[in-house]
């Protein structure tokens, strides 16, 4: 029971950062148990417990322990172990945590219309003529599949420039996604952290300095690496500043 425990915890997470990743999961988690609840544990032990679970090779032996189950509760938004227990089945086993797809009998024509299409795409592949990059093509190549933390945003460089960047940051290989969305910006209380859904959208990091950095996309920390959590109105009130400089920040 107390690994099923876990295994919602890992799908909160799930939620919460917009990423399946099990490295990523287990660090969020991590981080959390450790900034929120003050328990240590390391991102390797959660995401060995996660296999674990999802192959099926727990036993006895692998409970948790009640200091981790107690955080892991009010994560979930559980007073404690007792009133998690009420709102399940105390039967379910560890087996019905991860259930296994059913496996459906491949439709035979779906099958010849699928190699039909392989047929037809690998034919045009070979005969199509083999057309080799320019040099003026190769430095474009080059250009756009590398990027590097600028202070508040990505920008393109060449992949020839890593290790790091002339801004004291890595070079890592070009997302899109990262790039167009992931800027480090400067909140206040009137800053809209939430949809009418009331998912957020606002993500932050706490450095060593324990200054909080906020973020307008999930995933990794562009420094450090670390899992950026999303916002909740807990960190809004106790975090957030009132205003910035601007004059349209000031709340009404």
């Amino acid at each position: 029971m107390s690994l099923e425990i876990l295994n919602l915890a890992f799908k909160k997470a799930e939620k919460e950062i917009g990423s399946n990743k099990k490295t990523h999961l287990a660090q969020h988690l991590s981080d959390v148990l450790q900034d929120d609840y003050n328990y240590t544990i390391s991102e390797r032990t959660l995401r060995d417990y996660y296999t674990k679970i999802h192959k099926r090779e727990v036993g006895p032996q692998d409970d948790l322990k009640p200091k981790l189950i107690e955080p892991l509760c009010q994560y979930l938004g559980f007073a404690n172990y007792a009133e998690f227990l009420k709102s399940t089945e105390e039967e379910k086993s560890v087996d019905d945590v991860v259930t296994t797809p059913i496996k459906k009998k491949p439709n035979k024509k779906w099958l010849v219309a699928l190699l039909i299409f392989l047929c037809i795409g690998l034919a045009i592949i070979f005969l199509m003529p083999e057309r080799k990059p320019d040099t003026k093509d190769s430095e474009t190549i080059i250009s756009a599949n590398c990027m590097t933390w600028a202070d508040s945003t990505y920008v393109k460089v060449s992949c020839d420039k890593g290790p790091y960047s002339k801004y004291g940051t890595k070079v890592i290989p070009y997302v899109e996604s990262e790039f167009k969305n992931l800027k480090k910006i400067q909140v206040y209380l009137a800053y809209d952290f939430f949809n009418e859904k009331g998912e957020p959208l606002v993500w932050y990091f706490r450095n060593e300095d324990k200054v909080y950095e906020f973020f307008s996309y999930p995933g990794l920390h562009p420094v450090s690496g670390k899992t950026l959590k999303a916002v909740t109105p807990y960190i809004v009130q106790k975090h957030v500043p009132l205003h910035n400089n601007n004059v349209d920040s000031f709340v009404e």
